[in-house]
């Protein structure tokens, strides 16, 4: 499994700060994800203030992105960028 940070423009009438469409966003995208069988799994999704959105999560390979676009009927283009390396305090070298 790998990581991916998906990148995508916010769809123009979507106001992630209304907890009825957030909700509503957040089950068309857990449906899409549920339908690739385990293939890919949904850790997080920001919302910024440029109006994108970045969702992060595992998949079986990159082909898998595919089938969830499709599945989620989203028409703006997504970025995938493969995390490498996770950086956190945990790693801080000690003093």
């Amino acid at each position: 499994m790998i990581k991916i940070l998906m990148e995508r423009d916010m769809p123009q009438n979507f106001d992630p700060s209304d907890p009825a469409q957030a909700s509503r966003h957040a089950r068309i995208a857990l449906d899409a994800i549920t339908a690739t069988a385990g293939k890919m799994h949904w850790l997080c999704t920001y919302a910024t203030d440029d109006r994108k959105l970045f969702g992060l999560v595992v998949v079986e390979n990159e082909d898998v992105i595919a089938e969830y676009v499709k599945r989620a009927g989203i028409d703006s283009g997504i970025r995938v960028h493969r995390v490498t390396c996770v950086l956190d305090p945990a790693l801080a070298a000690p003093k």
